[in-house]
């Protein structure tokens, strides 16, 4: 390339060069039209072609590439000394007949971008020579460059690297490993009906399909018709599922609890209290257990109960006591380390062990997944809750919210994760499996029945135990269709030879691959809960205050705005709760600039032991084949939710 600025040339140096070249331009070029009175001004174009042309000439073959077939773009400005009235006499002309001066400029010299009303605009200018070849050139090179701009727009749609937090190192993968044991548990707060009504369901299923109900009725597998009463045993029998009544006490007496919240009675801390009081004391509550059905009763002794009751442990702890024998063990796996007989961990993760020395003796849990059924006051809807690094229980609950949209046709379905990655970390009822999932429904009122409610805790039940089934399915035929695969690729490369290729198998289908179908990116929508900071709190809350003679009865009522607003935002200074005297009390930001609340005046969240308040999330999403919570590299991170464990509305 050959730059040449007319800035730094003089104009006698110029004016000689025309002389000496003066037959290369033509005529018509050298002087200007007849125009502002300049009738013989010459045009710094002028000068400038005839500058190319005079170097065009005297330049050896080699500078232009060898056999002259390259493009030599020259670019140079027009002269300071030139007035504005020729240079824009000189663009309207070019406009006027740009074809014309095109094919006058000496060696093919065309100009590129027209020239602007302004002296230091650039003309772009080309000499051309080689004929096909060097279009063929230029083509070439207009295609790598779109090429490039091609790759360059890939990488940029490629999805963002993401990170992690807290993320264990996968081993092997969490899906690689099939679903047996399945326990659906209703009644853990005694309160709550639907789910005791749905175990009961289950278990008249299991009636009609062993044929041991006197009733009529048949129950056939519809699994493909919600319309259709489903059997869990004729449609999924992939799994072995059975039920348990959480708290039968509390049920019978139609309360939440007897004495404290059984759902905050799963922490390692408490489950190791009760163990210390009931073990120092010599007492086997496995004893106890094998002479009743834990499922159905409260099996302990009167013993034991008076030892709780000489240790100030409620009766719930004791009841924890028992479930935790029954789907567990969980006391045992605080360590986190794995199982002899599995490569996942005790929260259901593929993971390498933590502490690399310590001895392997922590046996799996006996439930693979515990499915905790629960009805709230607050207009929830449909709410999937599961914990944070569960990877089955994320595609599971991805599979689950899409089905009851599109095949129950419930629009209002929607994802909860708690922040808790470690199962011993999890004071839950369902954090005793291997792996736990929750379903939430409301509105409903507590101690109330109602069809519609019932209907929607089915859908979301179904859904999940289809998910499970078919992916059950899947890993059992996957050898078998791997050697099928083998076979039918040699019988169809022999049949390619002799020229029969007419048997086509298409690819098998499976489960995740409609989940990587339903979800492109690969993650998933949520509300990610706040951290609990106090006693009772399962996921962080805004607290209110309470009356001074009752702890249950709230000093402030949840302000109308606020009310039925489940998974909506909040932000500073919105209407929050109503004083006895009328006043306002407006969101301070405690937890953040803008929240989503969840549980709105949940009548479960009077009680101290479940932790007053209303709950609050931020709206996330997780990457469904790992279960974390998805942090993109660019700095987008999730927003979390801080609360200090000082902050509150009293």
């Amino acid at each position: 390339n050959i730059n040449i600025n007319i800035n730094i040339m003089t104009k006698r140096a110029l004016r000689k060069l025309v002389q000496t070249k003066r037959r290369c331009i033509p005529r018509p070029l050298l002087r200007h039209p007849h125009r502002h009175g300049h009738r013989h001004r010459r045009h710094p174009f002028v000068f400038g072609a005839a500058a190319i042309s005079l170097l065009a000439t005297a330049l050896p073959s080699c500078a232009l590439g060898g056999g002259g077939g390259n493009l030599i773009p020259l670019a140079f400005a027009a002269s300071a000394s030139s007035s504005s009235s020729s240079v824009g006499s000189f663009g309207s002309s070019r406009r006027r007949s740009s074809s014309s001066s095109a094919s006058s400029l000496p060696f093919g010299i065309s100009s590129k971008r027209s020239i602007c009303n302004s002296r230091s605009a650039p003309v772009m200018m080309t000499i051309r020579g080689g004929g096909d070849a060097e279009q063929q050139r230029l083509q070439q090179q207009q295609q790598q460059q779109q090429q490039q701009q091609r790759q360059q727009q890939q990488q940029q749609a490629k999805p963002k690297q993401r990170q992690y937090p807290h993320a264990p190192i996968a081993t092997v993968s969490p899906f690689s490993r099939p679903v047996k044991k399945v326990v659906v548990v209703g009644g853990t707060h005694g309160n709550e009906y639907t789910g005791v009504w749905c175990i009961k369901s289950i278990e008249r299923q299991r009636e009609l399909f062993d044929g041991t109900s006197s009733s009529s009725s048949s129950s056939p597998s519809s699994q493909g018709d919600p319309a259709q009463p489903v059997n869990v045993f004729a449609s999924f029998p992939s799994l072995d599922v059975d039920t348990l009544l959480a708290n039968p006490v509390a049920h019978m007496q139609n309360k939440r609890f007897v004495e404290a919240d059984l759902n905050r009675e799963f922490s390692i801390d408490r489950l190791k209290r009760v163990a210390a009081v009931l073990d120092g004391n010599g007492n086997d509550d496995a004893a106890s257990a094998s002479s009743c059905d834990v499922a159905t009763e409260f099996c302990s002794t009167d013993e034991e109960r008076n030892l709780m009751l000489g240790a100030s442990l409620p009766h719930e702890a004791l009841r924890a006591r028992e479930i935790e024998a029954l789907l567990g063990p969980k006391i045992l796996a605080e360590s986190n380390t794995l199982s002899s007989s599995s490569s996942h961990d005790v929260d259901g993760n593929s993971v390498v062990p933590e502490d690399e020395g310590e001895e392997d003796t922590n046996p799996a849990p006996l439930a693979d997944i515990v499915i905790d059924l629960h009805t709230t006051t607050c207009n929830m809807g449909i709410s999937l809750i599961i914990p944070e690094g569960d990877a089955l229980m994320s595609a599971a609950a991805a599979y689950v919210m899409h089905s009851c949209r599109a095949k129950y046709g419930y629009p209002h379905v929607q994802i909860l994760m708690h922040a808790l990655p470690k199962r011993k970390h999890r004071m839950n009822l369902s954090s005793c499996g291997r792996h736990g999932f929750t379903v939430e429904v409301g509105p409903v009122p507590q101690g109330v029945l109602r069809h519609d409610v019932v209907e929607k805790t089915e859908a979301a039940l179904h859904s999940l135990l289809e998910f499970l089934h078919l992916r059950n399915l899947e890993l059992e035929n996957e050898k078998d269709a791997q050697t099928k695969e083998k076979d039918e690729g040699a019988s169809r490369h022999s049949n390619v030879v002799e020229g029969d290729a007419t048997d086509h198998t298409p690819p098998t289908t499976t489960v995740l691959d409609r989940l990587r179908r339903l979800y492109p990116g690969g993650t998933v929508p949520c509300y990610r809960s706040a951290p609990a900071v106090r006693p009772g709190e399962l996921s962080g809350k805004i607290s209110w205050p309470t009356d001074p003679t009752n702890p249950n009865f709230p000093a402030v009522v949840v302000h109308k705005s606020v009310q039925d607003r489940d998974f909506e935002p909040l932000r500073v200074g919105d209407p929050l709760f109503l004083s006895l005297d009328g006043k306002v009390i407006p969101y301070y930001g405690s937890h953040g600039e803008e929240v989503h609340l969840i549980f709105v005046n949940e009548g479960g969240y009077y009680y101290a032991s479940s932790g007053t308040g209303i709950g609050v999330a931020v709206k996330s999403q997780f990457d469904w084949e790992t279960g974390w919570f998805v942090i993109e590299e660019d700095g987008g991170e999730s927003e979390e939710v801080v609360v200090d464990e000082e902050d509150s509305y009293e």
